[in-house]
């Protein structure tokens, strides 16, 4: 692993659903998040502090716990499990976590996780040559990071997709909205419609080709593009409801198949009352720092892991971009 030095932190947001509780693994009645659940969000917080530092073949596993629950948290709304590296020697790593749902702390105190080689680890574990692995094998069903713009017209493709691919590998998803145009400056990304006209003109056609091959009208807006901040802001608070799939679906069908304006908030309030939102706390949303803040977390997230455009999806590091790899990504993901 290359230098891990102390300080380095990763907060890890996801939403839990009905899985996640309490009576879903057999204490009847319990609707609450259950203690394994959290303890999982924390351990995918810590390893998503190094992972980026690992050589070729190398993984972390947990090693030890010492935690304390400090409150209950309820399925539908998004858990933030905070993990900061505090201590390395050698192989072995200290971290110190804390698990919130809003802004109260659920679970706090320390982890240890230890580097290892992956194919001698799995190798070791189920008592059989290394050779005889399975490829692409998980130890654990984490999350599918949806990176996605409202500025896309594919990114509305895969929104109509991405819930039951998640659930037919069950894995839950984390909706994670960026500022595309903010993240091509960045990196200096591929423009198609900056492109050849032959090329625009084929790249349009495709998109329509496309929508119509799932029962959508596609418009391209007249306005285009729309500054699309407060629809943005307004998904991270969706998505803390549990409502992500709703409202993002809602807010890409009226930019792109009704011409709406989504910067109106009286737009992004009919949309947020249509999905069972409250309409003044998602309005609140679009002027959040916090709100804010998370775009731009997403959007410098996305780049650290080497996404260039939208929609992007990573499943255990592996990155898919494109409606047209979801069927190579549900392969990837079962």
């Amino acid at each position: 692993m290359k230098s891990a030095s102390p300080g380095l932190m990763h907060v890890y947001r996801v939403t839990p659903g009905q899985d996640a509780s309490a009576s879903a693994i057999g204490n009847t009645g319990v609707d609450v998040v259950s203690s394994p659940w959290l303890v999982g969000a924390l351990e995918e917080a810590s390893h998503r502090v190094v992972r980026d530092l690992y050589e070729h073949g190398e993984a972390t596993v947990g090693a030890h716990l010492d935690l304390s629950h400090l409150a209950p948290a309820f399925p539908g709304t998004e858990i933030t499990a905070h993990a900061r590296l505090i201590q390395v020697n050698g192989r072995k790593l200290k971290f110190e976590v804390r698990a919130f749902q809003g802004n109260r702390e659920l679970m706090s105190g320390t982890h240890d996780r230890v580097l290892v080689k992956l194919d001698q680890f799995i190798a070791s574990v189920k008592g059989l040559p290394t050779e005889h692995r399975a490829a692409g094998g998980a130890l654990s069903k984490s999350p599918i990071d949806f990176f996605f713009d409202f500025h896309s017209p594919w990114c509305w493709f895969a929104s109509l997709r991405i819930e039951e691919l998640a659930t037919r590998v069950g894995r839950p998803i984390a909706w994670k909205p960026l500022h595309l145009a903010r993240l091509i400056e960045r990196i200096d990304g591929r423009r198609p419609l900056d492109a050849n006209p032959a090329f625009v003109k084929w790249f349009k056609q495709d998109m329509l080709d496309k929508a119509k091959s799932l029962g959508l009208q596609l418009r391209y807006h007249p306005h285009f593009p729309l500054r699309p901040a407060r629809a943005l802001r307004a998904s991270v608070f969706a998505a803390e409801q549990g409502k992500a799939a709703a409202f993002v679906q809602g807010v890409m069908k009226a930019y792109w198949s009704e011409e709406g304006d989504i910067e109106d908030l009286d737009l992004l309030s009919q949309i947020a009352r249509e999905c069972g939102l409250d309409s003044q706390d998602l309005i609140n949303a679009t002027s959040d720092d916090r709100c804010k803040n998370r775009i731009e977390e997403n959007t410098l997230e996305a780049q650290q892991r080497g996404v260039f455009g939208a929609p992007s999806f990573i499943c255990e590091e592996k990155l898919f971009w494109g409606t047209d790899r979801m069927d190579q990504l549900e392969s990837w993901a079962a």
